[in-house]
């Protein structure tokens, strides 16, 4: 049953909020205690919702936009930001056996006993078999009580995910996570469904620095890539102050600059997902091409041996019914996402296909359960798929060491920083869920995998800090490949992690991800220092192997220095870059240094003048329940714009319905609120002009607005 633990309190105030209502983080200058009193007596339509004390002085208040308006003008006022939604991915996977589930090295002595490792996520069922023994207590953030459990159906939307996240670091009983004695506080920040926001979030992970955890983990994200919002404030202020804190890197992938917020703080160690050996359906068409099966979120497995018959809809409304088994191949076109599944489902499908132009992304598609599997594939493949045979062929083919598709890919934007830091497995991960056992998939699974090894490197080494366990996890991975070479440290980071390596690696690198930044003048130089500590008992020769010549690019690297047992050397290294000599984007690559003859590789990464970097992330549209007539739109500026267009595009018509224009935008978040009855309607394209410095740039955005006829 549930065991207690000492409250500190952080003033967690339940409120209800409004349609029409939001909610805001407000940094302060003064004591926040002070400024929640001020605003219960001075704003008295202004509610408190959480006050922050220990990892920024901060209240998170709710209300209507034009009262929170009237609280900018306060002295003790430094920013205000609207908070973002967090969430993650709300599935209903099977239940299976856990013969699989074993994460702990067998010949390991460590097992994580003594380390307090939190959990912000969804909750937990701590009556799990396998999780009663290591649950020690934490605190729900969304109910204001000192019961994290899951979300039950009688409350809601149920949820799964921490109690699957807990059990991948500590399950002890049929399942053995990474640690299996350390000990699990949870802290419930996400509610029915999955879902929360920043206030929840920080206030989560402040109670969890003031409970004194070792670490937490925060297999969660959103879709802004800044390193400046209040979220990644927060989790960088917690590494200070002793904590470690694991962020999953996100489920964007594959394109470039999609981690999201948290994982963008530098301080975090944020984690990508691999995968180390998983099947993976291939459609065969007539003509020996193959074409992958990518299956959508929230879908069942594509799991055919046989056979079946495949048939194009134009428009699946004029399908027969049918009660035989066929594959349905369509456009997405105008319909939601839900609508289609609805309508094939009444026809009688027993899979789909589903293509759209190149342009319009998946992962910004709207997903919902389906009683069928889904497939994405692309216009030339749905082509390929057209001109074959009446019949769909399905074969399978093993993948072995690579990253997984959907993994979250950085740089950071605007601080350019490298991330992930390093990948973990996280597919066709078997853990615990409320009642049974699951396999899931995704950064959120490849990131308690790494909380847990840190658990183990802690009671290994207990009076290392943040960093140097840090250094120890990221001195230790393996990079991998692909036919063209090695992944790139965007998809990488460092590599994937090595537990046993980890453990005993006679070394460890500080600093080791080079990051040189945006390069904008003529000619550069670059600079930033590594530390190499020798842990051992003998002296470590490091030496640094002059890389293949590049234009533009010159290296300069330190001397051939070795260094004595049980200390530690600093490493300055250099780079002369002529940017018209090189192509412009984003330039990055791994430099070799070898120590006490094993070769590792630091990523190198910087920005040449203008890349494609996104100016806007985090894009989100929001229509409040009983405020039909109205809708939101708000996204996060990565930059200081110097004016700002935004335009929709009706993708059948062509039809432009310019909107806005906003000149001398600070960086943050942007929010303006639309009356619906003077939009278009259906699937549109956002078309943003942004003007930066004398330079023209253009973004899109695909999104939908329901009301078309």
């Amino acid at each position: 049953m549930k065991k207690w633990i000492p409250l500190f309190i952080i003033l967690l105030i339940p409120i209800n909020v409004h349609a029409d209502e939001s909610t805001w983080i407000i940094e302060v200058t003064d004591d926040p205690h002070d400024v929640k009193e001020h605003i219960e007596d001075y704003y008295p339509l202004v509610q408190i919702e959480y006050v922050y004390d220990t990892l920024m002085d901060a209240v998170a208040v709710t209300g209507k936009q034009r009262h929170i308006k009237d609280l900018h003008d306060e002295q003790y006022v430094a920013s205000v930001n609207q908070v973002e939604s967090y969430s993650v991915p709300n599935q209903k996977p099977e239940k299976i056996h856990p013969e699989r589930a074993r994460y702990h090295p067998d010949t390991m002595s460590y097992t994580g006993e003594g380390v307090k490792v939190g959990v912000i996520d969804t909750g937990i069922d701590y009556q799990h078999p396998d999780l009663e023994k290591n649950y020690q207590g934490g605190f729900d953030v969304v109910d204001f009580d000192e019961d994290p459990m899951e979300t039950t159906p009688e409350d809601g939307m149920p949820t799964l995910h921490g109690t699957h996240v807990s059990g991948i670091i500590a399950g002890n009983g049929t399942m053995q996570g990474v640690a299996p004695d350390a000990d699990i506080y949870s802290y419930r920040a996400l509610g029915p469904g999955g879902s929360g926001t920043t206030a929840q979030i920080i206030a989560a992970l402040e109670q969890a620095v003031k409970d004194g955890m070792d670490m937490v983990n925060m297999s969660l994200g959103s879709e802004t890539n800044s390193p400046d919002d209040p979220m990644t404030k927060a989790v960088d202020r917690a590494v200070e102050m002793g904590t470690i804190v694991v962020v999953a890197n996100g489920n964007s992938g594959p394109g470039d600059w999609t981690v999201g917020s948290p994982a963008t703080s530098e301080k975090a160690i944020s984690v990508g997902a691999a995968i180390t050996e998983q099947e993976i359906p291939q459609i065969q068409t007539k003509d020996s091409n193959v074409i992958q099966v990518r299956s959508l979120p929230l879908t069942p497995e594509w799991d055919f041996k046989r056979d079946l018959p495949i048939e194009v809809a134009r428009n699946p409304e004029d399908l027969q019914e049918t009660i035989h088994d066929r594959v349905i191949l369509t456009e997405k076109g105008d319909t939601p996402f839900y609508e289609l599944i609805k309508t094939l489902e009444e026809k009688g499908a027993t899979a789909l296909i589903i293509y759209s132009h190149p342009e319009d992304d998946p992962n910004q598609w709207e997903f919902a359960q389906t009683p069928f599997p889904v497939a994405y594939v692309t216009e030339e493949e749905a082509q390929m798929l057209m001109e074959g045979d009446s019949w769909l062929s399905t074969r399978y083919t093993t993948l072995k060491n690579t990253l997984a598709p959907f993994s979250s890919r950085g740089p950071v934007a605007s601080s350019w920083n490298i991330k992930p830091d390093l990948i973990a497995p996280g597919v066709e991960i078997v853990s615990t869920i409320p009642d049974g056992y699951a396999s899931l998939q995704g950064t959120s699974m490849a990131a308690p995998y790494v909380t847990g090894v840190l658990a183990l490197l802690k009671q290994a080494y207990p009076h290392d800090t943040p960093e140097q366990l840090k250094s120890r996890l990221l001195s230790s991975t393996e990079l991998f490949k692909s036919e063209e070479g090695l992944l790139s440290p965007s998809e990488q980071g460092t590599g994937f992690i090595d537990t046993e390596k980890a453990v005993n690696q006679p070394y460890a690198i500080n600093q080791n991800r080079l990051n040189f930044g945006k390069i904008e003048d003529t000619q550069k130089r670059v600079e930033q220092t590594i530390e190499v500590t020798n842990h051992e008992s003998q002296p470590l020769t490091v030496r640094f192997d002059i890389p293949k010549r590049e234009n533009g690019l010159i290296w300069d690297l330190p001397m051939t220095t070795t260094i004595s047992p049980q200390t530690k050397r600093s490493f300055k290294i250099g780079a002369s870059i002529t940017p018209d000599r090189m192509a412009e984007g984003t330039q990055q690559g791994y430099l070799e240094m070898t120590l006490g003859g094993e070769t590792k590789e630091l990523p190198y990464l910087f920005i040449n003048e203008t890349s494609d970097y996104p100016r806007i992330t985090g894009f989100e549209i929001d229509m409040a329940p009983f405020q039909q007539e109205k809708l939101t739109l708000r996204f996060y500026l990565n930059e200081k714009i110097d004016q700002l267009s935004m335009a929709l595009v009706d993708t059948q018509s062509l039809k432009t319905t310019d909107l806005f224009t906003e000149t001398d935008l600070p960086s943050g978040m942007f929010e303006k609120e639309f009356e619906i009855s003077k939009l278009p309607k259906g699937e549109l394209t956002a078309i943003f002009q942004i003007e930066q410095e004398g330079e023209v740039l253009f973004e899109k955005q695909d999104l939908y607005i329901p009301g078309a006829e």
